[in-house]
């Protein structure tokens, strides 16, 4: 086990290195995904135990440390790697967001979505406005060429991708446009990461709008099965806040009282 944990370790170094130069510093979420995964069977098999002190030593935000048990398995997961192996890439993001929070806010507010979304950009680019993808998705939304010009973007010449204020505008109204397709709040964060088409084949496929379960089934993308809790664990440890929804990150067996969601899944109104 560990022996494969430092296989994992060692892919992901590679893989992020060899990306240097498209993205940096950015994770390739779905051998995060697999570190991960390592990771959290360890710990519930007992083979990397943690003491309480070196959990705290190592955990930025202690007070909501404790309200990870109560989430999904994976997004718990999520907020430990954030704690952890991730902890350079989220300070780093969240150092880069202080120049753009405000704008951010502003305009996901002006466009009726919650302003807890902004976390979406942490996962996406770190919030640089000049993190390009091998894909050739830019700025701090990670705007494919059409996607942005379907979304009042001009690729051409002077690229609005990497204008923050346009961008966000774009990307704002983009999300939008596909909670109002699939009408759950991790469709939409899934379908921003793979593609609307992708997931909406996937919902046909399995007769399932359940993004937990079509990801536990493996209809979605690997990279996706891992960017919605990402994003989800991101907006846990920065906000801690949480509002009263139908539809939950949390474990199926809290109890009901207990249930409620991270902020970015209920639409503003």
């Amino acid at each position: 086990m560990i022996a494969r944990l430092a296989l994992v370790l060692l892919l992901l170094a590679t893989v992020s290195t060899a990306r240097l130069s498209a993205v940096e510093g950015i994770p390739r979420w779905e051998q995060v995904l697999n570190e991960v995964l390592e990771r959290a069977e360890q710990e519930r098999t007992g083979k990397e135990a943690v003491s309480p002190r070196a959990l705290s030593a190592r955990n930025p935000n202690p007070s909501v440390k404790s309200g990870t048990q109560a989430l999904r398995p994976i997004v718990g997961d999520f907020v430990r790697y954030f704690q952890g192996p991730g902890l350079g890439h989220y300070r780093a993001s969240v150092n880069r967001l202080q120049a753009y929070r405000q704008m951010i806010t502003r305009v996901l507010r002006e466009e009726g979505l919650p302003p807890e979304l902004l976390w979406v950009g942490l996962v996406e680019s770190g919030y640089d406005p000049r993190a390009r993808s091998p894909k050739n998705a830019l700025g701090i939304w990670q705007l494919i060429p059409e996607t942005a010009t379907t979304f009042g973007l001009t690729v051409a010449r002077r690229d609005e991708r990497t204008d923050p204020e346009k961008s966000t505008r774009a990307a704002a109204r983009y999300l939008k446009s596909l909670y109002a397709r699939f009408g759950d709040w991790a469709l939409a964060l899934a379908a921003y990461n793979a593609g609307e088409n992708r997931v909406q084949s996937a919902i046909e496929q399995a007769g399932d709008r359940d993004f937990w379960r079509l990801s536990a089934s493996g209809m979605l993308p690997r990279e996706t099965q891992a960017y919605v809790p990402a994003v989800m664990a991101a907006q846990f440890l920065a906000e801690g806040s949480a509002v009263e929804d139908r539809s939950s990150v949390y474990d199926d067996a809290t109890p009901r009282a207990a249930k409620v969601a991270l902020a970015p899944f209920s639409l503003s109104r």
